[in-house]
């Protein structure tokens, strides 16, 4: 096999596994934010951390598996990964409105998950802004 045949399927093969990812995460997305708001609704349920910690890890390997394509410049199909701050964010929102006039809190393991899935997002976008920066700025002539 030659180097571009090498490398062309490299390229799919890394597309399909962040596809793949990324379909998971919003179905694991899906069932948390189910539970999320069971746990807020309900006095006796509580999301346990181990759920949430395992959703933050399979979010960070999504995300560095995409930073890791860009950086070094395979072309992966987008997605729209702002999409689970945006989840969140408005759930969180909606949880505390609603908390302030059910007189309920939301749970700490749920406000912890809304502003790690905000930081991470903003850490992609650190990363995309340096990379960015790094091709428009290419040895000056």
């Amino acid at each position: 096999m030659d180097n571009q045949t090498v490398a062309k399927r490299y390229r799919t093969e890394l597309s399909s596994v962040k596809d793949l990812i990324f379909y998971f995460l919003i179905i694991w997305t899906a069932v948390l934010l189910g539970l999320s708001w069971f746990d807020f609704l309900s006095i006796k349920f509580e999301v346990s951390e181990a759920l949430v910690t395992s959703y933050l890890i399979l979010l960070g390997v999504y995300i560095v598996h995409k930073e890791t394509s860009r950086w070094t410049g395979v072309k992966l199909n987008i997605k729209p990964g702002e999409l689970f701050v945006y989840i969140w964010w408005i759930s969180l929102l909606a949880m505390l409105i609603l908390g302030f006039f059910l007189h309920r809190e939301v749970s700490p393991s749920i406000r912890f998950l809304s502003y790690e899935v905000l930081g991470a997002f903003l850490l992609s976008e650190i990363s995309k802004s340096f990379n960015a920066f790094k091709k428009t700025s290419g040895p000056e002539d």
